[in-house]
């Protein structure tokens, strides 16, 4: 019966194992689960080989120190046994003497195991696997404890000597816990199952009692779990904050790259960054604000430059009007002003700032940048002074200056362009010719300016425009494109010259060489074609007949006329009617007029009626030249039409002017004919003598216009001409 009950219980405690065991290892599965699941939350660069590498090499240190440990502590129970052998140990009296042998051996297997795990810790092998050193470490105390109690044939459950290891290596080596159970089960599981295995008993005194217990195991249990628990929070803990480490060293090695970066933009900067106080200081300055201020070191700038707005700046209340602008708008921009430098020189600078505030609005500082543009405003101001020099060059031309972009907009003009349009520079800036010129003219305008800005180059054209009177002037246009500074189409600029003048003279030209290929030539021809005949005679005198020399005499007279008609009206031309007035009576005038035209009015058969009454009020005029008028006048008629014309004279007055009439009965002419009448060589078509040049009431108009007066004609086809001019009354003259 009690070998029964003793297989039952032998039985049962290998059940208890069995369980034992199980447990153990589904707590490990779940650790490591548990750890694999934090490892894989981790980031990739706090993991693996970061960690891996400084565990393995904290191991690896730890190892060294664990195995001295571990020797010493060896050594030290040796020599207890040394001194209980020389001087006996009341606590150790009850082992045998030969059971004390044979600790000796088992301290020199321990000792000799470690030394060689020394050994190997110290090797290359040792330094890549040092989880078979940290092995070789437990085992080292606990297996070859069990090894050699199994060669002596009985069971050691030293559970203290697996205490002081279990709790050696959780406390020196917290790392890798699967090693630590490693190395725990290893002991565990030979102890269990080895010694059962082979039926092994404890050493006397205890050798009828069972190699394990349940108390036993539950201490086991609990304690390597305690240990293996605590060394997996720490290398939980350890990883944590390896990565925050990591991290933090990542961050600071950043943040130092950056800052390292910032400096030297800081420092390098071409432009001057500072830092200033609402009150006027500088804080912070680099080496580029000290260069444009004129001083060697920023150090200098912040501590010579204490009150900004009365050292820096030039103008008075610069910056209060700085910092103005920085309150309104939160920032500041291209804010130029002149500053003194260090040696009282000046200089300009442009600056962009902007207010830094804390979190609950209050204002810490002004920060920016500055830039010296004192070469920018040199060049400004020269490029200024030469815009204004071209301005005024441009305004002296006396012809029209204009430009226009390459869109076809006015940009520009000059004086003599606004002068004579009637237009001011802001009514014609940014618009097109259509808005200044007649739309007929504008569109000839616009297809000529295309036709530049497409092809480019200079244009030369002739045309017409409106000036501010209504009067249309014969122009040249000289126009050419210009570019920008990119090469790109800048638009034209253009010349308006008039020629008015020059087509006027060119006309009169023609007139005039028209008027000496044929009026002049008759009568030379005729002359020459006398001589020539009286010379055909073979006498050697040739007796010439009274009427040969009077006709020569007249063609002489008629072409003395001509050309002194020419050059009246020449003088007329270049200097103007000369007067010589005088107060006369009107009616003398016409009385010597006819006086003196009698003989060819008898000859052309013309009767003459003269109303001019003698109660007329005096007038204030040229005798001579009023003669000229009338004779003008009075010639034209007869010569322009048959014999026996009437012709009526006639004046009245009309407030304060009088109004002089020559009237006939004859031919008349065309109203086209009398808009041109008084036109430079203009002659009529029914001229019986080609003797004229067409001087004669050209010169009328002139001498009228000189008195101030009017001069015009009425007429129709078939029903005879009345001229008609105006002379201001002496009265008049003298209250002007």
């Amino acid at each position: 019966m009690p070998k029964m009950k003793k297989a039952k219980a032998f039985l049962a405690v290998g059940r208890f194992a069995q369980r034992l065991k199980a447990t153990v290892f589904q707590t490990v599965q779940k650790s490591w689960k548990k750890a694999s699941v934090f490892t894989s939350s981790l980031p990739s660069y706090a993991i693996a080989s970061d960690y891996e590498a400084w565990r393995d090499r904290f191991l690896w240190q730890r190892l060294h120190l664990a195995l001295w440990v571990a020797i010493v502590l060896v050594l030290t129970f040796a020599f207890r046994d040394v001194y209980d052998a020389l001087f006996h140990l009341k606590e150790l009296a009850n082992i045998p003497k030969e059971a004390k042998r044979l600790f000796f051996v088992l301290y020199a297997a321990m000792v000799l195991s470690l030394l060689s795990c020394l050994a190997i810790h110290k090797t290359q092998f040792g330094r890549r696997y040092p989880g078979f050193v940290f092995l070789g470490l437990g085992w080292s105390i606990t297996i070859v404890e069990q090894i050699w109690a199994t060669l002596n044939n009985f069971a050691l459950p030293d559970i203290f000597a697996w205490f002081v290891m279990f709790l050696s290596q959780a406390t020196l080596i917290p790392v890798r816990f699967p090693l630590h159970l490693v190395s725990q089960l290893g002991v565990l599981i030979y102890y269990f199952g080895v010694n059962t295995a082979l039926g092994l008993k404890q050493p006397p005194p205890d050798s009828n009692k069972p190699i394990y217990s349940v108390t036993m195991s539950l201490a086991l249990f609990w304690f390597c779990f305690i240990c293996n628990f605590g060394v997996y929070l720490y290398d939980r803990l350890q990883r944590s904050e390896f990565s925050a480490h990591k991290e933090l060293e990542t961050a600071y090695q950043k943040l130092g790259a950056t800052e390292e970066k910032y400096r030297s933009i800081f420092e390098n900067a071409v432009e001057g960054i500072f830092q200033s106080t609402p009150d006027g200081r500088y804080i912070t300055a680099n080496p580029a604000l000290a260069r444009i201020y004129g001083y060697s070191f920023p150090e200098e700038v912040i501590a010579n430059l204490t009150d900004i707005e009365n050292q820096l700046y030039v103008a008075p209340n610069r910056r209060t009007e700085f910092m103005r602008l920085i309150e309104e708008h939160g920032s500041v921009s291209e804010f130029e002003s002149q500053i003194y430098r260090k040696d009282g020189s000046i200089v300009w600078i442009s600056e962009k700032a902007y207010a830094v505030r804390d979190q609950n609005g209050k204002l810490l500082y002004y920060e920016g940048v500055i830039s010296d543009i004192t070469k920018r405003k040199q060049v400004e101001e020269a490029l200024q002074e030469q815009l204004n020099f071209l301005q005024v060059l441009v305004n002296t031309i006396p012809t029209p200056v204009f430009y226009q972009n390459a869109q076809g907009l006015y940009v520009g003009c000059n004086k003599a362009f606004e002068e004579d349009f009637g237009l001011s520079q802001k009514k014609i800036l940014g618009k097109t010719v259509y808005e200044i010129a007649p739309e007929e003219l504008a569109q000839k305008y616009y297809q000529a300016d295309k036709e530049l800005l497409e092809q480019g180059g200079v244009q030369t054209s002739e045309g017409s425009v409106i000036y501010k009177d209504n009067t249309k002037h014969d122009v040249i246009f000289y126009k050419a494109t210009f570019s920008k500074a990119d090469g790109t189409l800048g638009g034209l600029v253009g010349v308006i010259l008039d020629i008015s003048q020059r087509k006027r003279t060119e006309e009169a030209l023609r007139v005039f060489f028209h008027a000496v290929s044929h009026d002049l030539r008759n009568p030379v021809l005729g002359t020459l074609m006398v001589l020539k005949n009286l010379l055909s005679h073979p006498e050697e005198k040739i007796l010439l007949p009274r009427s040969i020399l009077e006709r020569m005499v007249q063609s002489s007279d008629r072409q003395l006329n001509l050309i002194n008609s020419l050059m009246e009206a020449h003088v007329s031309e270049v200097q103007g009617i000369v007067l010589q007035p005088q107060t006369l009576q009107l009616h003398t005038v016409v009385e010597a007029a006819i006086a003196d035209l009698e003989p060819m009015l008898k000859e052309n058969q013309a009767f003459l009626t003269n109303l001019v009454s003698d109660v007329l009020p005096s007038v204030n005029a040229d005798s001579t030249q009023l003669w000229r008028v009338y004779s003008n006048l009075i010639v034209n008629a007869v010569k322009h039409n048959p014999p026996g014309l009437s012709i009526t004279l006639d004046a009245i007055a009309l407030g304060d002017k009088v109004c002089c009439t020559v009237a006939d009965n004859g031919v008349g002419m065309s109203q086209q004919q009398s808009q041109h009448l008084f036109d430079l060589y203009f002659r009529g078509n029914n001229v019986r003598n080609s003797l004229s040049l067409g001087l004669g009431l050209y010169l009328c108009r002139q001498i009228i216009t000189a008195h101030g007066g009017e001069i015009g004609v009425k007429s129709d086809l078939g029903k005879g001409a009345t001229f008609w001019f105006t002379l201001p009354l002496e009265d008049s003259v003298k209250s002007a």
